[in-house]
């Protein structure tokens, strides 16, 4: 079993923690930045993850971070305290949790491609349960979860609001809302808020995106069914500023809330505006679903992709926005003209 640090409160072992990896030490940052409160970031190695956890340094927090394996310390930021184990390790669990007051729960598979329905399960539900556990017994001040706009189902024609009918379709989403009813059943013990988010785009969130910039610009992309389906987005930098907000508000406790940028942008519309960014003509070929499927592997798409692109989701964020003053700041012309330009320069790599 790979060694974790000692279950031992105190600045003295987190220190001892982070000398113990000579790419984690940099006992500066505690004294450079006062220390405000003690936050465990599961799934800190994902791409979300690490961008979460510099912001939360950056607003003082002392950051324990539980990651699967010992060789990926080094691709965490100077000063982060490591836990090396997975969310079903108890032990790991207990370790990391003890005396902290946040805990984000980021650990999940998010890829259904390529992974038994059992795996999903035991990672996303089981998983979560554990985690529960431990800041049940620790007294955790606040559980934040990530959950996904995929419990609502990829084909939805109305409005969603929190409250709109669970119906997932694929076992990732099945699996979210498996790990949503395990945290209300911790209502009582555990405070907790539960972030239905919205895709993904941004700085590390490029590959996929690569992918569709790629076809545009080699005039190889096709328009879906009639296009007129719309896709829930949300820039990294308005996820991160969500997660403090709810970090810091105490009116969201046993909250759940949809997480997008709320705006209604079709299929077509977004294709559009990347191609006149990429200079070249719009996407003008129709082609139905079905037959997407057949060469969505010649574009390198798997089925995860390829369920984004043919889902139709517009998500309320209006509670959001009331509660715990969320206001997303990147537009979509921001984002994707970021995106673009680093396309051009490194995109043709990424998007093999």
């Amino acid at each position: 079993m790979p060694r974790t640090p000692k279950k031992n409160a105190g600045k003295t072992d987190e220190a001892t923690a982070r000398n113990a990896d000579p790419q984690q030490a940099d006992d500066s940052n505690e004294a450079e930045h006062p220390r405000h409160e003690i936050s465990v970031v599961t799934g800190a190695n994902g791409r979300f993850g690490k961008e979460l956890i510099r912001m939360l340094i950056k607003r003082g927090d002392t950051i324990r971070a539980l990651v699967k394996r010992r060789e990926i310390i080094i691709e965490l930021p100077s000063g982060v305290v490591p836990y090396v184990g997975d969310i079903n390790d108890t032990k790991v669990l207990n370790d990391a949790i003890t005396g902290a007051d946040n805990v984000f729960h980021l650990a999940a598979i998010v890829s259904a491609y390529g992974n038994p329905t059992d795996e999903v399960v035991r990672v996303n539900v089981d998983g979560t349960r554990n985690v529960l556990d431990a800041c049940e017994k620790h007294g955790i001040k606040h559980f934040i979860f990530t959950s996904s706009s995929d419990v609502y189902g990829s084909k939805r024609k109305e409005i969603l609001d929190e409250n709109a009918k669970l119906m997932p379709n694929d076992k990732y989403g099945y699996s979210k809302m498996l790990a949503e009813k395990v945290i209300e059943r911790y209502r009582q013990t555990v405070p907790y808020t539960i972030f239905r988010m919205a895709t993904l785009y941004g700085q590390n969130f490029e590959g996929s995106f690569f992918k569709i910039f790629k076809a545009i610009k080699e005039q190889k992309a096709y328009i879906i069914g009639n296009g007129m389906n719309h896709l829930a987005l949300l820039h990294v930098y308005d996820a991160l500023q969500a997660f403090v907000l709810a970090k810091e508000s105490l009116s969201n406790m046993g909250k759940i809330y949809n997480l997008s940028d709320g705006e209604a942008y079709t299929q077509e519309h977004l294709l559009n505006i990347a191609a006149d960014m990429l200079g070249v003509p719009r996407p003008s070929r129709h082609m139905n679903e079905l037959m997407v499927k057949f060469i969505a592997k010649e574009r390198g798409l798997d089925t995860d992709e390829l369920r984004f692109l043919t889902s139709n989701r517009i998500l309320d964020i209006s509670k959001v926005k009331g509660e715990i003053g969320f206001s997303p700041s990147v537009s979509i012309r921001r984002g994707a003209t970021e995106l673009v330009e680093e396309f051009n320069r490194k995109g043709a790599a990424k998007a093999k």
